[in-house]
């Protein structure tokens, strides 16, 4: 078939009304006060922000939060709501970004973006929806989805009321879930008929910056990033554009972040300048300032990112003071987009070394980075996977000049295409080629052993992640947790940028549909890279028999029309790892003796044994603790389970978090569409993590330590969906649970991660939709 005719199909496919639908529609206290540590004295940082912490924000946070209403601060609330839904792609064109703080500074400015106000009138429309609509305890309603199917309300006026309460008949807010209390909303009208007032954003930030044990560190590291020799600028820009959504933190002061940002002022107050990527061009002068975050933590977007002296000497060392010398300013905009050309006269030995040394991080800013929902681009990866790292020693990029200026040439990232469809096939052929270059280098070096992957010295705990997919969201651990998955990655710096400025740096959340099925299409070439690195470490005869089972066709029981017909146009599963994206590893060599009949699990064991240090591998509690016994659940048990379940026991002591986490398996992850047709519910299996690996729960648990010996032994006994169902029923806090919001916090107490400093409210829009 001709590549334009080709094509064609493809977009007609992916355009059409119907397919579109498919996809869309099948497809204590809080654990941080922000007044305390701002030191706030007003009225709504007191007294109403912490009702909406305690209550609201579970769902009203991020990108999706219903209808952009962000009440996890005063400028949230104060900016109102839109009727725009971000996950809404347009079509053809990019929408104008509306990221609170960033693209607009005035409530006037706001207005302009089409939001509109919750807090003004005589019945505001805040204080109708705590109050007036019918809740969960009426029984109008038997799902709620707030994420979804939503439904908004844009004023209080009849029509607009009545279609609201059409589509949801218990809508009162909290919606699905028990109402404030008869105070809590006193406490928010008295304070709508005060002529609703907030504390000043710049006095907030001034007053952080100030602090004595903040502003000296404050100082000297927007004193690093801001030198004026060309070398140093260049070596500033790249760190910016590898931390722009870190949310920064000093080593004595784990609880205060700050967000590394360009502006236009050099001293004093903020002026932050908010472009579409970091690397778009900037009238003017700007300097890297530190600004402070201010509103409340939501565990789902938090992504912390030490600031220490040590870390800053080994900057100075690998890029400020090493041997090279650019001649001019790379360019900025969309040339500037390419971190291989832009940054090329930076040692790549010093740039790969910032990933490996923070690799958690990493990972996380492709998860939680500029979009909160990420199905687009998870349903090109498995449900769990481990990821290793190829050593610096043994990387082409690193080790050959030849090598990289063939793969920064071939590379071309979908930030620099942006709406562009007639690249739509090219750039992911130039990606496969760039693979293939360097899969041809290594064929021609010395066999692949244990040494080949990097171990940190044994010490570094970024040298060994785990990924959990949990459909449209992902959470990323230090260590190899979880039972042993199918699929294990290998990354080494070329495909660990490319994610990066694929995922992060180039990714636009607010970019039109053909910016999200590139970068989804980018991605899936940077999984099969990344998993045919690590098949070349085992033996010759098993890596392509291993990767076709990874990746299978869907059986054709399973297939409906739509997806016979896409199958046509873009070939199956199978097709793809023949033709498209064939094995370049065969001729690759491998000095590991095997001696099992199972090389990838033998593999593994001989890593976690001989290579990597224990605190590098699976926490012994994982094994040892009594719910472990639920890993060995029937496939056709923890294939009706949701994705994550939060379990907490309680003794004396306070509550003990455990995640259990519901893997899904698939024939192949290789395509945007038909998910469900791809399911292999067969192959589930379910993981039991200690504390909180989830940013979305989807049921709470709470048991009497003296009954966790009962609750396993009742969930190993399960026969079938329905007795499943009445345990869930059982053991399960449902939404219309009087005492839900003390679950919520107390479960949102515990979200911290002493390894990450990750912490923050959990959210609720993915929460049991039935009341139970």
């Amino acid at each position: 078939m001709p590549k334009l005719l080709k094509i064609l199909l493809i977009f007609i496919a992916l355009l059409a009304p119907g397919l579109l639908s498919y996809w869309i529609f099948f497809q204590p206290k809080p654990s941080l006060q922000r007044a305390d540590i701002i030191h706030l004295e007003d009225n709504y940082s007191l007294k109403v922000q912490p009702i909406f912490d305690s209550k609201c924000v579970a769902c009203h946070s991020c990108f999706n939060s219903p209808c952009q209403l962000n009440l996890t601060s005063f400028e949230g609330v104060s900016r109102g709501a839109n009727l725009v839904n971000i996950y809404d792609f347009p079509k053809l064109k990019a929408r104008k970004p509306t990221r609170l703080y960033t693209d607009a500074h005035s409530v006037e400015q706001w207005r302009e973006l089409g939001f509109f106000p919750v807090t003004e009138g005589n019945q505001s429309l805040l204080s109708f929806m705590i109050s007036q609509p019918k809740g969960i305890e009426s029984g109008l309603q038997e799902k709620f989805d707030s994420e979804y199917s939503r439904v908004c309300i844009d004023s209080t006026k009849h029509r607009a009321v009545e279609k609201f309460l059409k589509a949801n008949p218990a809508g009162r807010m909290p919606f699905g879930f028990p109402g404030l209390e008869s105070d809590e909303i006193s406490t928010i009208q008295s304070w709508l008929r005060d002529g609703a007032k907030g504390p000043s954003l710049s006095a907030m930030e001034e007053r952080l910056r100030e602090q004595p044990d903040l502003k000296p560190q404050i100082e000297e590291w927007e004193k690093f990033f801001n030198r004026k020799d060309l070398k140093s600028r260049i070596a500033s820009r790249y760190l910016f554009e590898h931390l722009f959504l870190a949310d920064v933190f000093f080593e004595d002061q784990p609880k205060i972040y700050f967000k590394l940002v360009r502006s236009r002022t050099h001293k004093g107050e903020i002026k932050e300048i908010g472009t579409d990527f970091p690397f778009a061009a900037i009238d003017g002068k700007f300097f890297y300032r530190l600004r402070p975050v201010t509103n409340t933590l939501v565990h789902k977007s938090n992504i912390p990112f030490s600031f220490s002296e040590t870390k800053r000497e080994e900057w100075e060392k690998d890029f400020f003071q090493s041997k090279w010398t650019p001649k001019e300013m790379p360019p900025y905009g969309n040339p500037g987009g390419n971190p291989f050309e832009t940054f090329k006269d930076i040692p790549v030995e010093s740039r790969y070394n910032l990933f490996l040394n923070n690799a958690h991080y990493f990972v996380m800013t492709f998860i939680k980075g500029p979009v909160c929902r990420g199905q687009t681009a998870l349903n090109v990866i498995n449900d769990h996977f481990w990821v290793l790292f190829l050593d610096p020693k043994r990387d082409p990029l690193v080790q050959s000049e030849k090598i990289y200026k063939q793969v920064a040439a071939q590379t071309q990232f979908p930030s620099e295409i942006g709406s562009s469809f007639s690249p739509l096939i090219d750039f992911r052929d130039n990606y496969w080629k760039s693979v293939r270059t360097k899969f041809d280098f290594l064929k021609g070096k010395p066999p692949l052993d244990l040494n080949a992957l990097w171990n940190g010295d044994k010490k570094n705990l970024n040298a060994t992640l785990t990924v959990f997919r949990h459909f449209d969201s992902a959470h990323v651990l230090n260590g190899l947790r979880g039972q042993t998955p199918k699929t294990v990655w290998v990354l080494d710096y070329h495909v660990f940028e490319s994610i990066y400025y694929n995922l992060s740096a180039g990714y636009n959340v607010f970019g039109p549909l053909l910016h999200q099925l590139n970068s989804r299409l980018y991605m899936e070439v940077s999984r099969i890279a990344s998993e045919d690195l690590f098949l070349s470490f085992l033996p010759q005869k098993d890596r392509l028999p291993l990767r076709g089972r990874w990746s299978q066709p869907t059986p054709k029981e399973k297939e409906s029309v739509l997806k016979e017909l896409a199958d046509l146009i873009s070939g199956d599963a199978k097709e793809k790892l023949s033709k498209e994206y064939s094995y370049e590893g065969s001729q690759i060599a491998t000095a590991i003796k095997y001696e099992s009949q199972n090389p990838k699990v033998e593999f593994l064991n001989l890593l976690a044994k001989k290579h990597y240090a224990k605190a590098q591998t699976e926490p012994r509690a994982e094994i040892s603790h009594p719910l472990a016994h639920l890993r060995d659940l029937p496939a056709e048990i923890v294939s009706e389970l949701p994705d994550t379940i939060l379990v907490g026991v309680e003794d004396h002591s306070g509550l003990d978090v455990w995640t259990l986490i519901h893997n899904k398996d698939h024939f192949n992850v290789a395509m945007l569409l038909f998910e469900d047709e791809r399911r292999n519910p067969a192959g589930d299996n379910l993981d039991i993590i200690q504390g909180v690996a989830t940013s979305y729960v989807n049921l709470f648990i709470v048991l009497k330590k003296e009954g966790l010996k009962k609750f396993v032994e009742e969930f190993e006994a399960l026969k079938g969906s329905g007795e499943l169902a009445g345990f869930l029923k059982k053991y399960g806090v449902s939404r219309k649970d009087q005492n839900f919001w003390k679950v919520y916090q107390k479960f949102s107490s515990q979200t911290l991660n002493p390894v990450s400093n990750e912490r923050g409210l959990l959210d609720l829009n993915r929460y049991s939709q039935s009341p139970l």
